[in-house]
């Protein structure tokens, strides 16, 4: 008889299996945050209002202050690449006359093609500043240097557009801030909270309980009111921010001390202890990275929050002041009819406030999803 030819693991039947990859955490959720089309959309949409924010200067033809008296309530003007005959050309914007209608009694602005302005790349403009830099670069203008106006003017001449852009970074920072401030305090005081317990956790729930029984927009309404109003516009800017990071950490700070005080009671907790290790350890080895998660997804919800109430406060005018801008000071705008008849291109700041908040909203989704450990990979 011959012998059996093949290796050991045929004679026994198996089979070589392909060896799997090991991932660590981290690698785990962004592998399945990339088979989430919903929340990477809604990331590639975050990371596009980000560098918004920081490159505001560069992006935007103008700063937000910048005036053109000869252009009040201009319509927005729009980018052609043909000419009067329908012949391909270079991209160019019509600049508008104003002609006054004697059946209507309405200005009317009619564009002029006898003086199309042809659009450039990379032209020199109004100065601004990044990481403390000056450049006078702007990614759009005109070549003869003339305003051009892709969303219109408001009653003062100045540029839509250019004032939403900059609006972006201080809507954006006052978001960021809070959520980062209240982050910090409620994971601090959270797990505190839940590790320590005894009278400490006693006096912080109480305290906790405190600040959720005030009714969250007749408390932002009465606080921003008494701020004073002769203050320095960035004063008045981080008052606000420390008014809603004071009535927003209370909500992490309960839910994180609920998830401390069910890891406390783990195996692992109880081996860490077992050997000696002190609070300190414990803390910042166990139970604080087994909260990042929780936390990461509580921000990404936050964020558009503190966005959505900043907008609104300061369309009611209690918020940002000016000459800050953002997008509620510009739609505080428009808050009369007639504004909103003459400018209606003046509400572009809602579109920004809509696509932002369910940007971070599906962000926010989709890394829930991904950090759950349940989920499938």
């Amino acid at each position: 008889m011959k012998p059996i030819s093949g290796n050991a693991d045929q004679a026994t039947g198996t089979q070589d299996l392909p060896e799997r990859e090991s991932l660590g955490y981290w690698a785990l959720v962004w592998r399945r945050l990339r088979r989430n089309a919903y929340g990477m959309v809604g990331m590639i949409i975050c990371a596009f209002v980000v560098l918004l924010a920081v490159f505001a200067g560069f992006i935007a033809p103008y700063s937000p202050e910048n005036s053109d008296p000869d252009a009040i309530y201009t319509p927005p003007q729009v980018i052609r690449v043909l000419d009067e005959n329908g012949s391909l050309t270079a991209p160019h914007v019509l600049p508008f006359t104003e002609e006054f209608d004697k059946q209507t009694y309405e200005l009317i602005f009619a564009p002029d093609r006898s003086r199309p302005l042809k659009i450039r790349f990379f032209v020199e403009g109004d100065p601004w500043t990044l990481a403390g830099l000056t450049f006078d670069t702007h990614l759009i203008g005109t070549e003869s240097g003339e305003h051009v106006h892709f969303l219109g003017t408001d009653s003062l001449g100045r540029d839509v557009l250019s004032r939403l852009i900059h609006g972006t970074r201080t809507t954006l920072m006052m978001g960021v801030l809070v959520m980062l401030a209240s982050c910090v305090i409620g994971t601090s005081i959270g797990i505190a909270s839940g590790y320590f317990g005894g009278m400490f956790d006693l006096v912080v729930q109480r305290l906790v309980e405190f600040v959720k029984s005030f009714p969250d927009l007749p408390l932002y309404l009465a606080l921003v009111a008494v701020m004073p109003r002769r203050a320095e516009p960035i004063a008045v800017f981080l008052m606000f921010a420390v008014i809603l990071v004071l009535l927003r950490w209370a909500d992490l700070s309960r839910e994180i001390r609920g998830k401390v005080i069910s890891i406390r009671a783990t195996e692992y907790v109880d081996a860490a202890i077992a050997v000696g290790a002190g609070d300190r350890r414990i803390i910042f080895r166990h139970i604080l990275p087994n909260t990042s998660s929780h936390v990461i997804v509580w921000a990404t919800y936050q964020l558009p929050e503190v966005i959505l109430l900043e907008s609104f406060l300061s369309f009611l005018g209690l918020g940002v002041q000016a000459p800050m801008v953002s997008w509620g000071t510009m739609l505080n705008q428009v808050r009369d009819f007639q504004s909103l008849n003459a400018a209606p291109w003046m509400l572009a700041p809602v579109a920004m406030i809509i696509l932002s908040v369910l940007a971070f909203n599906a962000f926010g989704d989709g890394l829930r999803d991904a950090m759950d450990p349940y989920s499938n990979d």
